[in-house]
């Protein structure tokens, strides 16, 4: 093996233990080993099919999509997934929000993602921002008069913020961010961001599963039967290039940086239990929020002691939807916190 040879296993090494605490998707999700608890969901009384569609976008391409349409819509909701994952990932959120708020619920499959072409290659965090805002722009046009709200998961919590609070802004009247991945290099240990940077120079095509580190027990659901469905769902990604990595990474820095908030009510959903996403970064991006502006009486957040990366697809979904539901429909919110209470919960518990 040559000295080059050898250094790039032992930062590959270094590099995937970091990956899968970094990002669900890395290799199959593996269930967690805690004592079961018991499951706090809504049953729909009545579901509502998820409608294969595509959205047209400029010079011809298209991305794939589903819709779960109501009859007569009183709002409309685009989910944007996380990495790794696609626009399944909004089924169960979906089903409620259709039930109670009368919403169609929209989601698409974000480039290099779920059923589009390339899986798993990265297309630029900018071309991503223009994606989501073609397509809230298209939703505008089409449900004229109706409130849109746009949900971020994870990697897309991080795109819909930038979309929204960077020009030319995002159509929207609404944001809803879940567990938004804002772990920029800034809040990583320094050899943490040297791997990255070595890897991505020397083999950015290199694939990593992260199967070496599942020893650590990490996962972002605590659902036994969502880890086993991501885990043999052909379109959840499993295999993720260094590439994509470090283009995740740098639009989580883009999120994790911004001074303001957007200009939209918006809503952030976190879990103290989330380690794919964990305290210490999330702390890092309230602090500088906090400090470099105030966010006013527009951005509400609901901190979750016992909730985890996948929020709306754990075991415990009532209270999260329940929450999502009455925010929406501007009702009180007993959970509601500010930014400066959500930065004292959550820096709380910074390692």
């Amino acid at each position: 093996m040559t000295p080059l040879s050898s250094l790039q296993v032992k930062a590959k090494h270094l590099f995937c233990a970091w990956g899968l605490l970094l990002l669900a998707g890395c290799s199959a999700p593996t269930p967690p080993t805690r004592t079961p608890i018991a499951a706090d969901k809504i049953t729909p009384t009545q579901v509502v099919p998820a409608a294969p569609m595509h959205f047209d976008l400029p010079g011809g391409e298209s991305l794939a999509a589903r819709v779960w349409a109501t009859p007569v819509p009183r709002h409309i909701v685009l989910g944007v997934h996380g990495f790794n994952d696609y626009s399944k990932a909004f089924e169960s959120l979906a089903q409620h929000l259709a039930a109670e708020l009368g919403a169609t619920v929209y989601a698409y499959d974000q480039r290099g993602f779920g059923a589009n072409p390339q899986p798993g290659i990265w297309r630029g965090a900018d071309t991503l921002l223009a994606d989501l805002r073609h397509i809230a722009k298209q939703l505008r046009q089409q449900h004229p008069g109706l409130p849109l709200t746009v949900v971020g998961e994870s990697m897309g919590g991080a795109l819909v913020w930038v979309a929204a609070a960077e020009s030319p802004g995002l159509v929207a009247d609404h944001i809803v961010l879940k567990a938004p991945a804002v772990w920029g290099a800034q809040s990583m240990p320094w050899y943490q961001r040297l791997s990255l940077q070595f890897m991505n120079a020397v083999a950015p095509d290199m694939v990593f599963t992260g199967r070496g580190v599942q020893s650590l027990g990490i996962t972002p659901t605590n659902d036994p039967e969502v880890s086993r469905d991501l885990g043999r769902d052909p379109l959840f990604i499993k295999a993720t290039r260094v590439s994509s990595l470090s283009g995740v990474t740098e639009l989580m820095g883009r999120a994790q940086n911004l001074n303001a908030p957007p200009p939209q009510r918006s809503l952030v959903l976190y879990g103290l239990r989330d380690r794919i996403i964990p305290p210490s970064p999330v702390c890092d991006w309230l602090t500088h929020l906090n400090a470099a502006a105030d966010p006013g009486t527009t951005l509400d957040f609901v901190v979750y002691p016992e909730g985890w990366h996948l929020l709306t697809r754990q075991l415990q979904t009532r209270e999260v939807l329940q929450d999502l539901q009455h925010w929406l429909k501007q009702n009180p919110l007993t959970r509601r916190q500010s930014p400066q209470q959500a930065q004292e919960a959550v820096c709380a518990k910074r390692p």
